[in-house]
């Protein structure tokens, strides 16, 4: 507990996604009496998805129109990929805002039911886990964003030194109007593609950190139910008897029931939040192959050590988004099983027969392992090894075309 009475969990809940969703505008909350969400909140929504939107359509179209050049058209690819996909995860969230605060609600009330502090020290440990790989992922985007930005002002500086001919360069191989690279708008060009960048390093950081931050607080909710079963019997002291009398067989019973209705609101918000999550992830997943690929290439077929650079830490961005998913999906699958296992360690066989089906229902449910599942995919760290394994089979193939 903290002093404010809060437990020691809520000092950490959501701490990295929460100012990422701030910053583009989309932190789900909960709105009383009927009203909207604050003007800022929608004004810097709005100026996010612009920006995103117009980087994706650019990038893409660059690198559609330039597929003569495969080392150009990767360069426009890669990130126009990502802006793309994010484009989607803005969409999702401001479409379903109201529905997301009710999830992250509903989190909460389960995190917070527990005021144990062994319940606690374990919550903390998990949210600590997951803002740090929060903070991770939003560090390396940031540092991705930055080479990107940098690269076009050092090859500038370089040529002013050397008395090369200067050439207009922008951070990201883009198709823009030509008015936009007129002299007097070209500064305000490059920022606002500066802020493309930037604004869609946030927006992932926001969304996979959500995700992670979700599917570890859903363990921390399992884990919760583990321990509640296990102090169940630890409680009745029932070590100095065979087999438990009718009073504890009813003390037993009473206290299950209530781990039931929590473990079904468990699996319950499981079931909402994979819902919701289903088209983020999947498309996630589909173009995760694409862009480790085209990423590796541009770095073996690039011949610029500061481009190879920067793409060195475009890959870092985009495995730690991948892994963020699968690692969150697979916590949630192994702590859901786990609870399986509690109830097989307890000292079941003390039981009188009612009180076995009831411990038989939770396991018989148990055993099916809850997961982040989306059509085709399952976030989880064999999913990893997976996607990994073919993006290698794809550049290896690419490789013999070249």
């Amino acid at each position: 507990m903290t002093d404010s009475g809060q437990p020691a969990i809520a000092g950490h809940f959501y701490r990295i996604p929460r100012i990422s969703g701030l910053i583009v505008g989309l932190w789900p909350q909960r709105i009383r009496d009927g009203g909207g969400r604050p003007w800022h909140a929608h004004l810097l929504f709005v100026f996010a998805f612009a920006v995103v939107l117009v980087g994706a359509v650019g990038e893409v179209s660059y690198g559609c129109v330039h597929l003569d050049n495969l080392v150009v058209a990767l360069e426009a690819f890669c990130p126009g990929t990502t802006k793309a996909v994010c484009v989607l995860k803005l969409w999702v969230f401001f479409r379903s805002n109201r529905r997301w605060a009710e999830l992250v609600h509903r989190l909460r009330a389960m995190l917070w039911q527990s005021r144990r502090q062994e319940g606690q020290r374990m919550l903390v440990g998990l949210a600590t886990t997951a803002n740090r790989l929060s903070l991770l992922l939003l560090t390396s985007g940031t540092a991705t964003n930055a080479a990107f930005n940098l690269q076009p002002l050092i090859m500038g500086l370089y040529r002013w030194i050397v008395q090369l001919p200067g050439q207009v360069e922008l951070p990201f191989n883009i198709i823009l109007p030509s008015f936009a690279m007129q002299p007097g708008l070209f500064p305000l060009t490059y920022v606002l593609l500066s802020a493309s960048g930037a604004c869609t390093v946030f927006a992932f950081s926001f969304v996979d950190g959500f995700f992670v931050c979700s599917c570890l607080y859903i363990c921390g909710a399992f884990r919760l139910v583990q321990q509640d079963i296990r102090r169940i019997f630890a409680d009745l002291h029932g070590d100095s008897v065979d087999v438990f009398t009718e009073e504890m067989n009813a003390e037993v019973r009473h206290r299950l029931a209530q781990v039931v209705e929590r473990h079904n609101a468990i699996i319950d918000f499981c079931t909402d939040i994979t819902r919701q999550f289903t088209v983020i992830v999947l498309m996630h997943f589909l173009s995760a192959a694409f862009v480790l690929c085209s990423t590796i290439l541009d770095i073996m077929l690039n011949t610029s050590s500061l481009s190879g650079l920067t793409y060195i830490c475009y890959i870092i961005a985009a495995l730690t988004q991948l892994f963020l998913y699968c690692f969150g999906g697979n916590h949630v699958s192994e702590s859901s099983a786990a609870v399986a296992d509690v109830l097989y360690d307890i000292e079941w066989y003390k039981c009188d027969a009612r009180t076995r089906k009831v411990i038989l229902m939770i396991l018989r449910r148990s055993q099916r392992a809850k997961t982040i599942a989306v059509p085709f995919f399952t976030p989880s760290l064999p999913a990893f090894g997976s996607i990994i394994s073919t993006a290698g089979s794809y550049i290896t193939l690419l490789k013999t075309f070249l």
